[in-house]
């Protein structure tokens, strides 16, 4: 009897950890990442101070484009000024304008930037443009740059263009109660899910 009790105990914990708790999570999910952050560290830093700009290329995966996040290095916490983030469309329209303040940006963050939701944006071509104007030289903050990806295409830096960019995740507005649902259960069974070995 105790048996069979702790069994049937098990299994109801079991199902309420993986249908319930997802469940209620989703109600706190406003926006969801498209893609998990790529492997960074051995492709080299830029720094990004006064006039020294960044720019990068990229594709949206989804619809509803509202927030890049990347990981930012700010040495020894000296840049406690606005860092503006610009976005432009493929034409090179500036379409959204936001900033962070590196005062909240510890040394290796990984940092969100928000803006309004982009409601056709899947497959579409955007680019943004960091920068601190404020910050000098002994002010600045760094990103770390990866390979070209599917998504990440290429940057602009000090004048000259480049393939590759930032390890960046987008972010995406969620579309409703059983979208959200559908995501997080799809992201959880696929993660769960062992991948099959290749032949080499």
């Amino acid at each position: 009897m105790l048996k069979n009790k702790f069994v049937l105990y098990t299994t109801l914990s079991i199902l309420f950890i993986l249908f319930i708790i997802p469940i209620l999570m989703v109600f706190l999910i406003k926006m969801a990442p498209a893609n998990d952050q790529p492997g960074y560290g051995h492709d080299g830093r830029v720094s990004i101070y006064g006039n020294r700009e960044f720019k990068q290329t990229f594709i949206s995966k989804e619809n509803n484009l509202t927030a890049i996040a990347t990981t930012i290095k700010n040495p020894h916490l000296k840049n406690k000024y606005d860092i503006f983030l610009n976005l432009f469309d493929e034409n090179d329209n500036m379409i959204r304008s936001t900033k962070v303040n590196g005062f909240n940006i510890g040394d290796g963050d990984f940092v969100k930037i928000p803006f309004d939701p982009i409601p056709s944006s899947s497959g579409k071509k955007y680019s943004f443009l960091l920068s601190s104007p404020n910050a000098n030289e002994k002010e600045i903050i760094e990103l770390f740059l990866i390979k070209p990806t599917n998504e990440v295409l290429e940057y602009s830096y000090d004048g000259n263009i480049h393939p590759g960019g930032i390890p960046m995740v987008t972010f995406h507005k969620t579309n409703g109660l059983l979208d959200s649902i559908k995501k997080v259960y799809i992201n959880l069974f696929s993660k769960s899910r062992p991948q099959s070995s290749q032949r080499i």
